[in-house]
C-alpha cells in the first residue's frame, strides 16, 4: 500500500545520537566518519534535493514551507556536526505546479543529489527518472524519494518512495481497478459523530487536478460510511482560486438543508470564504466546520478573522501550537523556524520527511556498509515503527502503511487549541480507526 496524503530506536554502532533533540552528536560524527560512495555524497557533503511547487500563478508560494523547513533542518543538523560526518547541502528545485517542470526537477535531482527529501510537488505524475535513476556505478537502482506530501498515484506507488502516510493509502495492486481500494482513516469522522450527534452536510474537493481531488474522496466516503449524510450532491469540486461569490450556491445548499456539517478539503482560504459567506446568508445551523491539516496554521486565522472561531482540523501530528514544548523535536523545529507561530501543517509534514531521512541514514551507517543510495533504500524498507521522535503515532513506513493515530484541534478565542484527545502529547490510535474500502473516483 502507498500513502496518498501526511522514534524508532537508532542502531548506534557508528553514530551516537542525541535522542532528546533528534540531532546527531557532533563529536561522535566527526570522530567516526563512515565510508560513502554514490552520486550526491562526498567526503565533506551530502546533497539533498527538495522538489516543491513554489513559484506559480495559481497559488503563489504554495509549498514555500517545504523549502524553509528543509533549510532549517539542515542548518540545525550542521550546527551539531552534520549527518554521517558530512555537511548537509539543500538543493531547492522549483516544480512550479507544472508537470514539465516537475519532471525536469527529478532529472536534475537524479544527476546531482543523494536523495529527494521533504518535497511537495502535486504534478509528480511521472516518476520514471526517480525510479530508473542511476547510481555512481551506472546501475538503475533509483534515487530515494522521501516527500513531505505525495498526492499523485504514480509517486505514491513508486518503489523508491517512502513517507509517513496521511489519512488515505492507495492499495497499489488495485490502482488500475474500477474502483480502486484504499486504506482509510475514519477515526476522525467517528469522533465527530460521537461528540456532535447525527451530522449531515457538504464536503469540498480540490478541483485543480484529478490527483488532488481523488486523494480526498476515499476519506470522505469513509465519513459517509460511518453515518454522515450528504446534503445536495454532498461532494463539491472547488478551485483554490474561487471567489466568495462562487461559493454562494454551496452555502445556499447548506441553508436549504439546515446542514450541520461542512468539511473543507481544498485550500484554507476557501474555508475562510465559506465561513464568511455563511455569515452573509445568515446560516447558523452548522455545528461542525471541519478542515484538513492545511487549515492548521496562522494564515487561516488571518484569512478568516472572527469567522475562524470554532473551526476544527484533523491532524496526523501533534497539535504543535499547544504541544511543542512537550516534544523535543518540535521544540527544535520551532526554534529553527524562529518561533512556533512560523510553523504550519504542511511544514511539519516536510519535517517528518527530514527526520525519516536522518533516521534511515543513521541506520544505514550502523550496518557498517558504505553509505550509498542502495543502503539507504534498504534502511528505509526496514522502517517499521517510525514516529518522528513522538511527533506522530508509529507507522510501518517500510511497508507503506498508514497509522491509525490522529488528533483534532479547534479554534477557540482566536487560537488553535488541542480538542481531542485532551492529554498533551497523545493521539487516538485505535486499530479500528483504519478501514479498507473502495471509493469511486474520477
Amino acid at each position: 500500500m502507498r500513502g496518498s496524503r501526511f522514534g524508532v530506536a537508532v542502531l548506534g554502532v557508528v553514530v551516537v545520537v542525541v535522542a532528546a533533540a533528534g540531532i546527531p552528536a557532533s563529536g561522535a560524527m566527526r570522530a567516526a566518519k563512515p565510508k560513502a560512495d554514490d552520486v550526491g555524497i562526498s567526503d565533506t557533503e551530502i546533497r539533498v534535493a527538495v522538489i516543491a511547487d513554489v513559484d506559480n500563478a495559481i497559488v503563489p508560494g504554495l509549498f514555500q514551507s517545504a523549502v524553509d523547513v528543509m533549510n532549517a533542518w539542515a542548518k540545525t543538523v550542521n550546527k551539531q556536526g552534520g549527518l554521517a560526518g558530512r555537511k548537509v547541502v539543500i538543493d531547492f528545485i522549483d516544480s512550479r505546479l507544472n508537470p514539465a517542470e516537475t519532471r525536469n526537477a527529478t532529472i536534475k535531482a537524479c544527476a546531482d543529489d543523494f536523495a529527494v527529501v521533504g518535497g511537495a510537488a502535486i504534478f509528480m505524475s511521472n516518476v520514471d527518472d526517480l525510479v530508473n535513476c542511476e547510481n555512481s556505478k551506472g546501475e538503475a537502482i533509483g534515487i530515494p524519494d522521501l516527500p513531505g506530501i505525495a498526492l499523485d498515484p504514480a509517486q505514491q506507488c513508486s518503489p523508491v518512495q517512502f513517507r509517513y502516510q496521511g489519512i488515505t493509502s492507495l492499495h497499489c495492486d488495485t490502482r488500475a481497478a474500477t474502483p480502486p481500494t484504499y486504506s482509510v482513516q475514519k477515526g476522525d469522522s467517528e469522533y465527530y459523530l460521537s461528540r456532535y450527534g447525527k451530522l449531515h452536510g457538504i464536503w469540498t474537493l480540490p478541483a485543480e487536478t484529478p490527483t488532488t481531488r481523488n486523494a480526498d474522496i476515499a476519506a470522505f466516503e469513509a465519513g459517509v460510511d460511518a453515518g454522515m449524510v450528504k446534503d445536495g450532491e454532498g461532494f463539491y469540486d472547488v478551485s483554490a482560486r474561487s471567489q466568495q461569490s462562487e461559493l454562494t450556491p454551496l452555502i445556499q445548499t447548506v441553508k436549504r438543508a439546515g446542514s450541520n456539517w461542512v468539511f473543507n478539503g481544498t485550500a484554507p482560504g476557501i474555508m475562510a470564504l465559506l465561513r464568511k459567506e455563511a455569515v452573509i446568508q445568515g446560516v447558523d445551523s452548522v455545528k461542525v466546520w471541519a478542515c484538513n491539516q492545511g487549515c492548521y496554521d496562522g494564515v487561516y486565522l488571518d484569512q478568516a478573522g472572527a469567522e475562524a472561531e470554532g473551526t476544527h482540523a484533523t491532524l496526523q501530528f501533534l497539535p504543535f501550537y499547544t504541544d511543542y514544548k512537550s516534544n523535543a523535536s518540535l521544540r527544535t523545529l520551532a526554534k529553527a523556524m524562529g518561533g512556533v507561530d512560523k510553523l504550519s501543517g504542511n511544514g511539519v509534514s516536510t519535517w517528518l520527511g527530514a527526520l525519516l531521512f536522518q533516521d534511515a541514514v543513521q541506520k544505514a551507517v550502523a550496518t557498517g556498509k558504505p553509505l550509498t543510495r542502495q543502503t539507504l533504500l534498504d534502511a528505509l524498507k526496514d522502517e517499521h515503527s517510525f514516529d518522528a521522535q513522538g511527533i506522530v503515532g508509529p507507522a510501518d513506513v517500510g511497508n507503506h502503511q498508514i497509522s491509525p493515530c490522529f488528533a483534532v484541534a479547534q479554534v477557540k478565542n482566536g487560537k488553535w487549541v488541542r480538542e481531542y484527545p485532551k492529554k498533551v502529547g497523545t493521539f487516538d490510535c485505535k486499530k479500528s480507526n483504519i478501514v479498507d474500502m473502495k471509493a469511486e473516483i474520477r
